[in-house]
């Protein structure tokens, strides 16, 4: 009798560990970005110093962006076994110390540190996930990487607002630890180490340097203000020039521009850069436009959120499916066109007013696009990435992902803000309303912020359906195959 081959899953076998190791790097990885959220009011009434409370949030989204794209040369040159070692460590040891910091600026330090960490962190995860898996199992992984980060968008905050209750502020941080060991322990020895090809890479300092300007200018943008934009995006403008000339003067520069504009890259960067930045601009307003404009609880209206999440982290899985059956890169397409639709259809029930549950089925089919594009653009660009680049593209991906969503959100902001400022000239009701300070507006403010919300959606709109060229132009540019993992 023939022996029966083992199961070629994402579970069996030697990828059962690798796959749990990566799924909790994305767990903690979620936890740190989303859950701190619910613990600032505690932060604030324990260590003053309120004016640097945005910092704890804003510092680790800037060390993340610019250790996320560093971290692609070392992962490259030592292998992400190593590298994953030293940020979880790293990872560990700065929660201890936020949880540990006896005064505001010491947590803004503390977070800063966290941040590079959980940079170095994702990229090294997302390597591995190009050096150790074959083509057809990634579909798999980046599906459910997506379902954690799902899950943890919801239970993030939750988990948070329980260790407040039980502990206090600090219990956030500390939770942290044992979570971060365990995802060490899983981990240790199961990713996969240099490739044949690796070498040694000197630090490209000044170049790291401007991708931190680069970064903190898109952090200005997200303020929503058209002043903050326009500065921003102007010293954006210039460090992508200075980046330009610094990395043809350079042999190793931190980012190499053809993992960005090259022909066989260009087009999923930009798919996946107006999904997501166009989705997470406007849905980020979505709660304040609930509450606000429509009328819903703080409650309901915060439970919003789980509408598009639910919606992408089903398209991730289906997409994941459908990679088995057609081109990845038709799967993008047809992402594009679904993000197209659910978008429209989502600026349509806003402009109609209609009843919440229908707009949640508009929100539902953007975020099902979304999902497709993301979780399928980032195994295209695998695909298409020597095992030696693994690192550096990954990194240079994940990094312009995050200034896209910067950027969405900054923009939708901007366009919402500058509505109820021109028509009532009460912007300071809907910051109110954001910061939690308020409940309700004045009925003439809620209709500025509703025709607000509705010109940033279609501003959203817009970036979808320009997604459609863009991912025909992936199809019509599929390069040949490259090395890739067995």
């Amino acid at each position: 009798m023939a022996e029966t081959a083992p199961p070629d899953t994402i579970f069996s076998g030697e990828k059962r560990g690798l796959t749990i190791a990566v799924m909790a790097s994305i767990g903690i990885i979620a936890y740190s970005n989303l859950g701190l959220t619910a613990a600032l009011p505690d932060i604030g009434n324990d260590l003053g110093d309120v004016a640097l409370l945005p910092w704890t949030i804003t510092v680790e989204l800037l060390m993340s962006g610019v250790a996320v794209l560093a971290a692609g040369p070392v992962v490259d040159g030592l292998g992400t076994r190593r590298v994953f070692r030293w940020s979880v460590v790293g990872f560990v040891i700065t929660s201890a110390l936020c949880g540990l910091a006896p005064t505001m600026l010491l947590l803004v330090i503390g977070r800063a540190l966290q941040g590079i960490t959980i940079g170095v962190l994702l990229t090294s995860a997302m390597a591995a996930i190009g050096l150790s898996y074959p083509v057809h199992q990634r579909a798999r992984v980046f599906a459910m990487n997506s379902t954690v980060w799902g899950v943890m968008s919801v239970a993030g905050p939750s988990i948070a607002a329980v260790m407040v209750a039980t502990l206090n502020w600090r219990g956030v941080f500390f939770f942290s630890v044992p979570v971060g060991l365990v995802a060490g322990a899983l981990a240790w020895n199961n990713l996969p180490g240099p490739t044949s090809e690796a070498r040694a890479s000197t630090a490209d300092v000044r170049g790291i340097g401007i991708v931190a300007v680069i970064a903190a200018a898109g952090l200005a943008v997200a303020q929503g203000s058209l002043t903050a934009i326009a500065g921003g995006t102007l010293v954006a403008a210039l460090g992508v020039f200075g980046y330009a000339r610094h990395a043809r003067s350079v042999p190793d520069p931190v980012v190499r521009p053809r993992h960005l504009f090259a022909t066989r890259f260009r087009s999923v960067h930009t798919t996946s850069l107006l999904a997501v930045g166009g989705a997470l601009g406007f849905h980020s307003f979505l709660p304040v436009y609930l509450n606000g404009a429509r009328g819903l609880s703080t409650t309901a209206a915060a439970f919003s959120v789980a509408y598009l999440s639910a919606g992408w982290t089903t398209g991730a899985v289906s997409s994941s499916r459908l990679q088995d059956r057609i081109l990845r890169e038709q799967v993008v397409l047809i992402g594009s066109v679904v993000l197209s639709i659910g978008i429209l259809l989502s600026t349509v029930l806003v402009w109609a007013e209609a009843p919440v549950a229908v707009l949640a089925i508009g929100l539902f089919i953007s975020g099902l696009g979304t999902g497709a594009i993301s979780t399928t653009g980032i195994n295209v660009l695998q695909e298409r990435t020597p095992l030696s680049e693994m690192g550096r593209v990954n990194g240079a991906h994940q990094f312009t992902r995050s200034m896209s969503v910067t950027y969405g959100v900054g923009i939708a902001g901007a366009v919402i803000l500058t509505t109820v400022d021109r028509r009532t000239g009460d912007v300071e009701a809907v910051r109110d309303l954001l910061g939690g300070d308020v409940e309700t507006v004045s009925r003439p403010v809620a209709d500025a912020l509703g025709a607000g919300f509705l010109f940033a959606i279609a501003v959203a709109a817009v970036a979808a359906v320009t997604t459609i060229p863009a991912a025909r132009h992936l199809v019509r540019s599929r390069p040949e195959a490259v090395t890739s993992a067995a």
